[in-house]
């Protein structure tokens, strides 16, 4: 009898240990650093950990936007938790963009965005978001938007994907073309690119100022240069 308990404890004993190995092994992720970059210039979208893009497996994500920049009303198919690493970041809940709600958030700061809900959100300065959560991740917008590029006009229906080439855009989406100049704030620039929203009723435009510095503004906030 008492061989035999020895045995079923020795028998418990092994599996419990080849279980508790298969969950260490399962459970097991490679260590690892990711410093924060200096920023730079530009809209951008860094993969820091794991892939945004593999079902059910959890990523994070760094996003960088030139002051000024809107994100335009878009919703996520999963929950997105957001830190401001850098600068100052505006965000809030709705599916049309509407600068009186949105509040600004510093360093350091958290924003959720529930998964299906639509939001946007504003880039008060140069700013970097990490966002995390468990994929697949996308952005789609609320309502189609036009991009002005060198490569033409293109349709958007995704944020952080390329647009899709189009013949035009609504003839009141881009008053100014590629290169002309502009007095924005106190300074002249050049327009880099733009984006026009028909459902927001706005269109804003990328501008590299004479001193390298780059900026977003809408159009109502600049003037051509004659």
């Amino acid at each position: 009898m008492q061989n035999l308990a020895s045995r079923i404890v020795l028998a418990l004993f092994i599996v419990g240990s080849v279980a508790l190995v298969s969950v260490s092994a399962q459970g097991t992720r490679p260590h690892g650093i990711v410093p924060l970059q200096k920023p730079r210039a530009g809209q951008w979208f860094e993969r820091v950990w794991g892939d945004p893009d593999a079902p059910g497996t959890p990523f994070v994500a760094r996003i960088h936007a030139d002051r000024g920049y809107i994100v335009l009303p878009h919703s996520h198919p999963i929950d997105e938790n957001i830190v401001v690493l850098q600068g100052e970041w505006a965000f809030a809940m709705g599916a049309r963009y509407v600068p009186s709600g949105l509040e600004v958030i510093k360093a350091g700061g958290f924003a959720f965005g529930p998964k299906d809900m639509p939001h946007f959100a504003w880039s008060k300065t140069d700013s970097t978001i990490q966002v995390h959560g468990v994929a697949p991740f996308s952005s789609k917008l609320v309502d189609p938007a036009y991009d002005l590029t060198e490569k033409g006009v293109l349709l958007l229906t995704y944020l952080l994907k390329p647009g899709t080439p189009t013949g035009s855009a609504p003839a009141d989406c881009f008053a100014w073309k590629l290169g002309s100049r502009v007095r924005g704030e106190d300074s002249m620039g050049t327009i880099i690119g733009a984006r026009c929203s028909p459902a927001n009723r706005l269109t804003q435009y990328w501008v590299r100022r004479d001193d390298g510095e780059q900026y977003w503004a809408l159009y109502q906030d600049l003037k051509l240069d004659k």
